[in-house]
């Protein structure tokens, strides 16, 4: 009889088509689902999901900081293949920030209305390639993020080399195409849609690309270089590219360093450094606590004289073996730690480029014949901005501009020709602490600062340091053909495998 029924009612249908379809394409609409989504908000989200490197990663490499806790598959010693933590940026990039931008770009290009926020999309979306490309190598780009668009959920590799020459023509011509009187993206986060600023973020970000190509190309470094400067790069700490995070948005990086506090500590070569020069950064970013398990709940002491970073190559058992060592405190040990009244609040900024950097740069530019201008003049102005800075992290952390001065005129690190790269690198080194994936890059780029290899027991690596992490095994698994072709390129999916400009 059922059957009967719905044959019925079916037929009845049929003639009385308007009748049975009346309201039911509005029936089967949720009035609350928005039916499209304005891709500025788009935007924002892939800015607020950049990711930015942990503590226990790129960091560790240039030693920075150390977990003794660890012991020899820590990604904290580096010696050996983790790829809990090797991963961290593909996992992060592609399912977020990548597939976000893609996403805005494909509806912001066929907006003529909306030019601001399609070129200001393609200057980070080359950021974000640019920091896979320096961490992996050859990796997915011009199929990456289409499988919403495209259907292509299993992308080619691209050549990092390819890639990088892409970049280079997306930053230029996706800058020089900015335009104040046009689109306003309000819901910008770096900079609230101020296209001056966007500008010269641009061209800041060119002229770090330019100077990946030193070692393999001077004398295309030296163009992109050029069109950088000429074009107008960052002019104050006011034009720093970073995220802001409150007491409700967090700081990623800090909050987890704030979860283990015991087991989280400063490495000896970044603390010697800054204590042996006089460093007026280190109390904002060093600190001793009698019981490191309790830290959040202590007075810091920020006495440079107390700083002593943890030595590099030792676990919690060998430790007590080290020269010096400087006995248990608490649930821990008597070494320096970050400071978590100032660089170590969850509230603490997470700078991606910045004005102190790209004076550095702009130093060793000018130095080795790039551009004109006094690489003393670029160097001091860098070293000032870093220090600057850290009224980011807190109002009260200034340091006023006699001791800035003092500092300069330390013979230890007064800028000299003689000593340029060494001092400009190392600056660098110190000026990029909390932004790992960029203190990793310009090391293997300069070769500074000057740091022993990792002693510990049990290494994978060959070499004396890690120059690239490996591609997750999912992609083994899942993008097979692709993945293998990808290891055929570059020669090895191992830590020793440089990436195409580190030669």
């Amino acid at each position: 009889m059922k059957k009967y029924i719905k044959v019925i009612i079916f037929a009845a249908c049929l003639y009385t088509v308007a009748g049975c379809d009346k309201g039911f394409k509005e029936l089967n609409v949720n009035p609350n689902n928005p039916t499209s989504l304005d891709p500025v908000f788009l935007f924002s989200n892939a800015e607020l999901l950049t990711y930015a490197s942990l503590m226990e990663t790129e960091a560790t490499v240039v030693q920075q900081f150390v977990d003794p806790f660890g012991g020899v598959t820590s990604a904290f010693n580096f010696n050996v293949l983790n790829q809990t933590y090797t991963v961290l940026r593909w996992n992060n990039a592609y399912p977020n920030s990548i597939k976000l931008l893609e996403q805005v770009l494909a509806s912001a290009k066929s907006d003529a209305s909306r030019p601001n926020l399609y070129n200001e999309a393609r200057i980070w979306r080359a950021y974000n390639y640019m920091m896979l490309v320096d961490t992996y190598g050859d990796v997915p780009y011009s199929q990456a993020g289409q499988a919403y668009l495209n259907t292509v959920y299993l992308p080619k590799y691209d050549k990092q080399q390819d890639i990088y020459t892409n970049l280079v023509n997306e930053i230029t011509t996706a800058t020089a195409a900015l335009d104040p009187a046009k689109d306003v993206v309000t819901g910008d986060v770096f900079y609230g849609g101020n296209i001056a600023q966007w500008k010269r973020l641009g061209y800041s970000l060119l002229l770090r690309i330019g100077m990946r190509y030193t070692k393999i190309d001077p004398a295309k470094a030296k163009t992109i270089v050029q069109t950088a400067f000429n074009g107008g790069v960052m002019q104050s700490n006011a034009d720093n590219c970073y995220l802001k995070y409150n007491n409700t948005y967090t700081n990623p990086m800090t909050q987890q360093i704030q979860q283990l506090t015991n087991t989280y500590y400063l490495a000896e070569p970044f603390v010697t450094q800054l204590k042996s020069t006089g460093d007026p950064r280190l109390k904002y970013i060093s600190a001793i606590y009698t019981d490191p398990g309790k830290a959040l709940t202590l007075t810091p002491d920020t006495t440079s004289a107390n700083q002593y970073g943890l030595p590099v190559g030792y676990d919690s058992g060998t430790l007590p073996s080290a020269p010096g060592f400087r006995g248990g405190g608490g649930s821990g040990f008597k070494y320096s730690q970050v400071n978590y009244s100032v660089f170590g609040k969850v509230t603490a900024p997470q700078f991606f480029i910045t004005y102190a950097q790209t004076q550095l740069l702009l130093a060793e530019a000018a130095y080795k014949g790039f551009i004109t201008g006094s690489p003393g003049s670029f160097y001091a102005n860098g070293v000032k901005a870093a220090m600057d800075q850290f009224t980011t992290y807190d109002a009260t952390a200034i340091i006023p501009a006699s001791t800035e001065n003092a500092y300069l005129n330390n013979p230890l690190n007064a800028y000299s020709d003689a000593n340029a790269l060494k001092l400009i690198n190392t600056q660098y080194w110190i000026t990029s602490f909390g932004n790992g994936a960029e203190s990793w890059a310009n090391f293997r780029r300069s070769g500074y600062p000057t740091l022993a290899p990792n002693t510990y027991p049990g290494k994978q690596i060959k070499g004396s340091f890690v120059r690239r992490y490996t591609y997750p095994q999912t992609e083994a698994a899942i993008n097979a053909d692709n993945y293998r072709a990808a290891v055929a390129s570059i020669g090895a999916d191992d830590l020793d495998t440089p990436v195409f400009w580190d030669k």
